[in-house]
C-alpha cells in the first residue's frame, strides 16, 4: 500500500506541475498574441500617418498646380504671349450698332407671339404653299 500511495502522490504532484506548465505556456501564448497584436497596431498606426503625410503633400502640389493654371490663363499673361508671337491689341474703332428688340410686357407669360407679317403677304404665302405645295415659302422672305 505505501508503494501504491507513493506512486499516487507523485502522480498527483506531475499532476499539480502539468498543470503548472500548461498554466504558464498559456500566459504565455497569450501574451505573445498580444505583442503580435500590438505591433501590428503600431504598424498601422504609421502606414497611417505616412498616408496622411502624402495626401498633405498632394493637396499641396494640387493647390500649386491651380495657381499655375489660374496664372497662366489671366489676361496679363495671355496678353504678354500674344505680345511675344507678334500679335497686337488693336483698339475698336467703331462698334456693331444693335437693333432695338420690342418686347410686349403687357402679353400673358406663355402666349404665343404676335405676327406682324404684313396681310397681304402672308395671303401669298397661303396661296403658294397651296400651289406649289411648299413649306415656309415666307421664312426666305424675312430677314
Amino acid at each position: 500500500m505505501q508503494v501504491a500511495g507513493s506512486v499516487a502522490a507523485e502522480r498527483l504532484r506531475l499532476n499539480v506541475f502539468g498543470h503548472a506548465y500548461v498554466g504558464v505556456g498559456a500566459v504565455v501564448i497569450v501574451v505573445l498574441f498580444y505583442l503580435a497584436i500590438a505591433a501590428q497596431i503600431t504598424q498601422s498606426s504609421y502606414d497611417i500617418a505616412r498616408l496622411q503625410d502624402q495626401q498633405r503633400q498632394l493637396i499641396a502640389e494640387q493647390d500649386q498646380l491651380r495657381y499655375q493654371e489660374v496664372t497662366m490663363h489671366a489676361p496679363a499673361q495671355v496678353q504678354q504671349h500674344a505680345a511675344q508671337s507678334g500679335m497686337q491689341r488693336v483698339i475698336p474703332s467703331r462698334f456693331v450698332t444693335g437693333q432695338e428688340v420690342a418686347v410686349d410686357l403687357s402679353a400673358a407669360v406663355g402666349a404665343s407671339p404676335v405676327d406682324t407679317t404684313p396681310l397681304w403677304l402672308r395671303a401669298v404665302a397661303v396661296i403658294a404653299n397651296t400651289v406649289a405645295g411648299t413649306r415656309d415659302v415666307m421664312a426666305s422672305t424675312k430677314k
